[in-house]
């Protein structure tokens, strides 16, 4: 079963209670330590701004909606890990049960619709925060999202950092500096052939010399200008 939110003031809204406080600024340090300043700032502008139109949480899930800078708004996925429900736990945690249920960093993992690569995005941190401010007068929203079904099984792993397997966004390997410089084409070439060893002596050929005398070149010039009398003669000659 799933909550769904409409983030930001209402008339209905109670006070903060001294549990939902502690979840509030537990979440939001978690937050402030996975992001970049930078992104720490937009995304807490973007909350300010109540870009954050709707969250829908449920055990190990957020899905939230958030308007951004195109005419779509961004979709924000963020999984939890989740762990067993304390025994001692009635229907609202006391600040005991929080300060063991907000997640860590490691725990958390964020992936949204933008072209951001960087995990949490602004997004992500808006989507968080905004969560974070429910939070405040409703610290069981905290047991919904982060505690599993309560029995002795093992706790479920839903979004680890440390695992293999979590959503990376991909980025295109690096090209080589030049097209020739590639295991393929050294590979083609045979760079890496040994040079057989032969005992053939390598001797440059001798070319025959040709030694022409004043009277070879006189006798060529000679011959050369009688051919082409002959061709004029007959270019001259009544067709």
């Amino acid at each position: 079963m799933s909550i769904v939110i409409t983030p930001g003031p209402t008339k209905l809204r109670t006070e903060p209670t001294p549990a939902g406080r502690l979840a509030s600024s537990l979440l939001s340090v978690t937050v402030a330590g996975l992001a970049d300043p930078q992104r720490f700032r937009r995304g807490k502008s973007y909350l300010i701004e109540r870009a954050v139109t709707l969250l829908e949480l449920s055990q190990g899930l957020l899905l939230a909606t958030v308007v951004g800078g195109r005419p779509e708004p961004y979709h924000v996925t963020i999984s939890v890990e989740t762990v067993a429900r304390p025994d001692d736990l009635g229907q609202v945690p006391d600040r005991a049960h929080v300060a063991r249920l907000i997640p860590r960093g490691e725990e958390l993992l964020c992936t949204c619709t933008c072209p951001d690569w960087d995990d949490p995005c602004k997004h992500g941190v808006a989507a968080l925060l905004a969560l974070a401010a429910e939070f405040g007068p409703r610290p069981e929203l905290l047991v919904t999202w982060r505690c599993g079904d309560g029995d002795d099984r093992p706790a479920t792993r839903v979004g680890s950092r440390a695992r293999t397997d979590r959503h990376l966004r991909l980025v295109p390997p690096t090209p080589p500096l030049s097209p020739y410089d590639t295991p393929e084409w050294h590979e083609f070439v045979g760079d890496q052939l040994e040079v057989p060893h032969c005992n053939v002596t390598h001797e440059p050929l001798t070319l025959p010399s040709m030694h022409l005398d004043r009277t070879d070149v006189s006798e060529i010039i000679r011959s050369a200008w009688q051919a082409l009398s002959r061709f004029d003669s007959d270019d001259e000659s009544p067709g």
